[in-house]
């Protein structure tokens, strides 16, 4: 289903900001005290799993929920008591909702029809619509003669056939296979680039966000946990829960036990010591922090005689299971209680290929460690607990 609103003749900002948002259902809050600002022409995706939050925003911004406190701003308006049709956004859901007895032109014209456009012009309209979205050859077929991504086309030019400032998108690429996933996922990002208007799109796909946006919001309980671009959140993730829920991160907890030389060293329980590169504000000596490292950084090596590990940034385990990723091997380890997952390229796995049982210890380097803002509160006492598996 799709909804729209008008905006004004003149191009205006598609800038949002929420502010001290806050939503409440039966006595819980779905979200919490959202602040945050989404430039305008920004792709964004809001990140997290159900139950998050994300899709409250979106409704809230859209004007299908109404805050229970807080101010949503779109450009210089306040909305927050304004009906959708004033806010100057569109919104896709999840289904399409066209309409079956409608032609693919009568659909896409329908919202400009409400409005009173003349027959001629807002027929006129939807072609070129249609045009951009690749589907004007297709104009006459009815929304049963479509494949599923064809009608999503068809959805998205009809949201924005009312030229609006911001497009909403709630989880819009959820019921397609793998294939056409994959290919609306470059449509989308094209079709924002040209046209410049922001999006904001629900996900809970990780690729997905990291594929579309430049800006990613990751979402916890109602709350923001981190928002920053893809690549920061990717390979520089502040807490333990978004190095966890991005996946490729493990997340390790030990004890500082000194600061020199750039570096700062950290003992974990069993002897095993991590070490990473001093950053500002620098903890205290015996304070107890959490690193992340990258699972594609884990190097592999069988222990065939039982050694301890006894260098920096290095861990002994067993393999507990391996799993083909193509141009990949994903090998977790079970290590003092918790795993450690290592991605192997293909052609290192297979020169040299553990199975489960095999002893390993498992090293990295200390440029390759992110030192987290946040104490892995699920790694009281076992600094190898990683529950991302």
């Amino acid at each position: 289903m799709t909804t729209a609103t008008t905006s004004s003749s003149a191009p205006a900002s598609g800038d949002i900001r929420l502010v001290n948002l806050t939503k409440t259902f039966g006595g819980s809050n779905a979200v919490e005290n959202i602040n945050l600002t989404i430039p305008h022409g920004s792709y964004c995706c809001l990140l997290g799993p159900s139950g998050c939050g994300k899709t409250t925003i979106l409704r809230m911004i859209a004007g299908h929920e109404t805050p229970t406190s807080g101010e949503i701003y779109i450009g210089n308006d306040m909305v927050v008591g304004k009906p959708p049709v004033e806010r100057g956004t569109a919104m896709m859901f999840q289904s399409y909702a066209l309409f079956p007895h409608l032609t693919i032109l009568d659909n896409v014209a329908f919202y400009l029809k409400m409005r009173n456009v003349g027959k001629e012009e807002r027929r006129a309209k939807a072609e070129d619509m249609l045009k951009r979205v690749q589907l004007h050859a297709l104009k006459d077929r009815m929304p049963a003669q479509l494949s599923g991504g064809q009608q999503q086309r068809v959805a998205l030019a009809r949201s924005l056939i009312t030229n609006p400032k911001v497009l909403l998108l709630d989880e819009p690429l959820s019921a397609l296979d793998e294939f056409l996933r994959l290919r609306m996922r470059g449509e989308l990002k094209s079709l924002q680039n040209e046209l410049g208007i922001t999006f904001v799109h629900v996900t809970h796909t990780q690729p997905e966000a990291i594929a579309l946006a430049n800006m990613v919001v990751v979402m916890d309980t109602g709350r923001i946990d981190q928002a920053d671009t893809a690549n920061v959140i990717f390979n520089r993730p502040t807490t333990p829960y978004v190095a966890r829920f991005m996946g490729g991160q493990n997340v390790l907890t030990g004890s500082v036990e000194a600061k020199a030389d750039g570096r700062i060293k950290l003992k974990g329980t069993g002897g095993a010591v991590f070490e990473a590169a001093l950053k500002e504000p620098s903890p205290a000596v015996g304070a107890t922090m959490s690193i992340a490292v990258r699972r594609d950084r884990i190097k592999l090596r069988k222990n065939r005689e039982a050694k301890v590990a006894t260098g920096a940034n290095e861990i002994k385990g067993v393999v507990d299971s391996t799993e083909y990723q193509g141009s990949y091997v994903k090998v977790t380890v079970e290590m003092g209680g918790g795993v450690f997952v290592a991605n192997l390229p293909d052609g290192d796995y297979f020169a040299d290929p553990v199975d489960k049982g095999d002893a390993v210890i498992a090293s990295w380097n200390t440029a390759d460690v992110n030192i987290l803002s946040k104490v892995d509160s699920g790694a009281a006492g076992d600094p190898y607990l990683n529950a991302n598996h």
